[in-house]
């Protein structure tokens, strides 16, 4: 059993975040989104983001600024209770929704973000990664499937000149930028991680 879960607990941003196996470990290179979108936020303006997991990205957001307007999304109910758990311990004011994607969310946002599952269902990289939820990790044959159901349906949620910022995995870049380009998005970034590996693609719809 991974010591995040044997414990129960993790460090992410120099918060302490609960875990359980419902929720993905938080990693240091998953930092790079938080600041990616800490700098592409407007003032008071309004983030989404998608699978939320333990909460930690939005938590981290809404600590270092506090003017976000913050909505956070998971499929998994003990997630969504795990994650509004940790916004309440850190004091923070979040509003999570259980729900998959997009569905059902009318509002229109300034920034959406998101580190979805981007593991190919073959990797051999997952059987290291078993005690892990895997509903979080494998997005079929290419691992691309989500990010392609999120890309292509950001735009009807981003108001012009909203940006959208994914993480994905480290050989994913050059098609995770196509789909940007295909779905109308305009000055796309891949950022690399503390690994030099490409790990967050940015855009925004004009």
């Amino acid at each position: 059993l991974p010591l995040a879960y044997a414990i129960g607990h993790w460090e992410f941003w120099g918060l302490t975040l609960k875990l359980n196996e419902s929720t993905l470990i938080p990693r240091p290179d998953t930092e790079l989104i938080v600041e990616l979108s800490l700098a592409r936020t407007p003032t008071s303006g309004t983030l989404l983001e998608l699978g939320t997991g333990s909460g930690a990205i939005a938590i981290a957001l809404s600590k270092t600024r506090p003017d976000i307007c913050l909505t956070a999304t998971d499929i998994v109910p003990l997630a969504v209770a795990t994650a509004k758990e940790n916004a309440k311990s850190h004091n923070v004011e979040i509003h999570f929704t259980q729900t998959d994607w997009f569905k059902g969310l009318n509002d229109i946002y300034d920034v959406i973000i998101s580190n979805p599952p981007y593991v190919a269902s073959d990797d051999p990289h997952l059987a290291a990664l078993s005690h892990e939820p895997q509903t979080a990790l494998v997005a079929g044959p290419e691992g691309l499937d989500d990010l392609r159901h999120i890309i292509s349906q950001a735009p009807n949620h981003l108001r012009p000149t909203g940006q959208l910022l994914l993480e994905h995995g480290h050989d994913q870049g050059s098609a995770v930028r196509r789909l940007f380009a295909e779905a109308g998005f305009q000055n796309i970034e891949t950022h690399r991680d503390l690994g030099d590996n490409e790990r967050v693609t940015t855009g925004y719809i004009q």
